[in-house]
């Protein structure tokens, strides 16, 4: 039988085809996906010895994971703790209870427990809150602010030497306060906080930032002349009100910005102090130079406003389980 060279090389290129074929079948179909992947795991002669070995490989994986943090290390934070004592209290209502509550299952995991106090006109024992005799509304958040401090003064002024008042919807990193705070005398009369202008004549410090009050600020607060009154009990604007009152008592204001003029206690939302911007008629209020972006704020914030409930966990969850892996800082203990 005779085959000419036409045929013989149609056979040859049919046979290579076959085998190519074959070979990218086994590849793509009958090799697992993780030796495609580039993970490599023991061969096995069943399926069963290859699942074993792809989850070895995982376990692997993983162990470049949660493992490589070996500690953290918190002992300058605990140190502050006890160095610096401070209570914040939080003003609240009954109608916004469920922001309260994960005010305190957030940040408020950072304060000390038995500092840590909710301010509203109700009693609610899950809290707890503190039930103050005012109505509620913003017409009478000067009210709600000083009967505070006057049960404050009274419960609790042998057990701190600073006091901060912050919003339930406000987040405040407790480490950086206490950062800030360890600096400063407590038997010094000084309010600080975001310092806005207007209205007051030294200004006064913005109640959506928050602010801190020292001990010998409390105590003039708390013996105020009630009859005759010499600060307006109530009334809406509780954080200008108790800058007109501070001010008659002698209480300066603190700045509370660095060096660089960066903030440390923002009314808004970081959003809107890095990126968005805090919007034209700002200028206005600040008694500093307003200023937008990273530079703009302090590396050791202390505070931000309006943060929605979800957005406080999210915040929470960033600032205390997300870290770059091989960055480490060190912290002066001065």
């Amino acid at each position: 039988m005779r085959v000419n060279i036409k045929t013989l090389a149609l056979m040859s290129a049919a046979f290579a085809l076959a085998l190519l074929l074959s070979s990218v079948y086994q590849t793509f179909f009958l090799t697992p996906l993780h030796h495609n992947m580039g993970i490599s795991v023991e061969d096995s002669p069943s399926q069963k010895t290859s699942d074993m070995g792809r989850a070895s490989s995982f376990e692997t994986l993983d162990r470049h994971g949660s493992d490589a943090i070996v500690a953290v290390d918190e002992s300058e934070a605990r140190r502050l703790q006890k160095k610096v004592r401070v209570l914040v209290w939080v003003m609240t209502s009954p109608k916004s209870l469920d922001r309260a509550r994960v005010v305190k299952s957030t940040w408020g995991t950072r304060a000390d427990k038995d500092l840590l106090v909710f301010m509203s006109s109700e009693k609610d024992p899950s809290l707890p809150t503190v039930a103050l005799a005012v109505k509620e509304g913003r017409d009478h958040l000067t009210a709600k602010t000083m009967q505070a401090f006057d049960y404050i003064y009274k419960h609790y002024f042998q057990k701190a030497d600073f006091f901060m008042k912050a919003d339930d919807d406000a987040y405040v990193i407790m480490e950086n306060l206490r950062y800030f705070l360890s600096h400063l005398n407590p038997n010094e009369a000084f309010v600080t906080g975001r310092h806005f202008r207007h209205h007051v004549k030294q200004g006064f410090s913005s109640g959506g930032a928050g602010y801190v009050i020292s001990k010998e600020t409390l105590r003039r607060l708390a013996l105020r002349s009630k009859d005759p009154p010499m600060c307006k009990e109530d009334g809406y604007m509780e954080d200008v009100e108790l800058g007109r009152c501070l001010e008659k008592l002698g209480v300066p204001i603190l700045n509370s910005t660095d060096s660089r003029g960066r903030s440390r206690f923002h009314p808004y939302t970081p959003m809107h102090h890095v990126v968005k911007g805090l919007g034209k008629n700002y200028e206005y209020w600040d008694a500093n130079i307003v200023r937008v972006g990273p530079d703009a704020i302090n590396e050791f914030p202390i505070s931000f406003h309006y943060i929605k409930p979800d957005e406080m966990k999210l915040l929470h969850f960033f600032l205390y389980n997300i870290r770059p892996y091989g960055i480490n800082h060190k912290f002066s203990t001065t």
